[in-house]
């Protein structure tokens, strides 16, 4: 049995022979859902029958959730194969992830009694239990502006009811932004959540002390740049910093999306990172301006 680490991994420190069962046993799984993907037109399938594309997709969300020793987990990151699937992998999630929230809103927007529909989401527990953690560990919020809010602003339902936070959605996708707006209309949010179609640099003209950074929201590198412009170049108070944070994925989570590279947050000093408990898949990075 060849193993699944190249010559140049050898110093790997710890015993490959001890994981080898295990990472044998996840490379099969990410090269099924490889194989089940590939050549599948994600679009057609989820008009077609959105339960199926659910079902391959949580091959991948168990994965990602498996508890494994940190040393498995790089291995298994380093392993070439694993690492030449990877961006596709990504990008199907991606498209997956607006896909299932696509067709959500518009599900939604057809119900009487939209908070029902949501709150019966599968997801909609792990939304709930992360923004928990989000407010628990935030100075207090007075407006949230969220970069890459998409067309179902789970995020922003949430902090809006629950927490009576006003909040700000940004989305750069016109077809998101429409939804978006609908369903906050259909939720009665409109005068508690604004969305407005742009990127980051959309937020220097808006009234805001608190920014999420969305885990799919990219390009990472210059979203951070240009909020760390903004920010700088707003009038807050020393003592009061603008509160940023990023939902970031860790851990085998990593096999889901990219993680967010120390380079990509220059200017920014980390406050504190809240690895995700349960089906939770981001963890969450707050930082403030250097």
């Amino acid at each position: 049995m060849n193993s699944l680490l190249s010559a140049e991994d050898n110093n790997f420190p710890f015993k490959f022979q001890e994981y080898e069962p295990q990472l044998y046993d996840i490379r099969s799984h990410i090269l099924h859902f490889y194989s089940n993907i590939k050549d599948l037109d994600l679009s057609t399938k989820a008009e077609a029958n959105l339960s199926d594309l659910y079902e391959i997709f949580s091959e991948l969300d168990e994965l990602g959730h498996r508890d494994v020793a940190e040393d498995l987990c790089q291995a298994l990151l380093r392993d070439p194969l694993i690492r030449s699937l990877l961006p596709a992998v990504y990008t199907s999630y991606t498209h997956f992830f607006s896909l299932h929230e696509t067709h959500l809103a518009r599900k939604i927007l057809d119900c009487k009694e939209p908070w029902e529909m949501l709150e019966s989401f599968p997801l909609y527990s792990r939304y709930e239990d992360m923004i928990k953690t989000h407010v628990q560990n935030s100075p207090k919020i007075e407006v949230l502006a969220f970069i890459g809010c998409g067309p179902l602003p789970v995020t922003l339902l949430i902090f809006s009811k629950l927490y009576g936070i006003r909040c700000i959605g940004v989305d750069k996708d016109p077809e998101a932004v429409v939804l978006a707006k609908s369903c906050v209309k259909h939720f009665g949010l409109e005068k508690e959540i604004s969305i407005v179609e742009g990127d980051e640099n959309t937020l220097a003209e808006l009234d805001w002390d608190s920014v999420l950074v969305a885990g799919l929201a990219e390009p990472k590198q210059r979203i951070f740049r240009n909020l760390h412009s903004i920010i700088k170049n707003r009038k807050s108070e020393p003592e009061n910093p603008t509160s940023v944070c990023y939902r970031n994925y860790s851990g085998m989570r990593q096999l889901l999306y990219w993680p967010v590279q120390p380079d990509q947050t220059t200017g920014f000093r980390k406050i504190t990172e809240i690895y995700p408990s349960g089906k939770v898949n981001n963890t969450l990075v707050f930082m403030e301006c250097e």
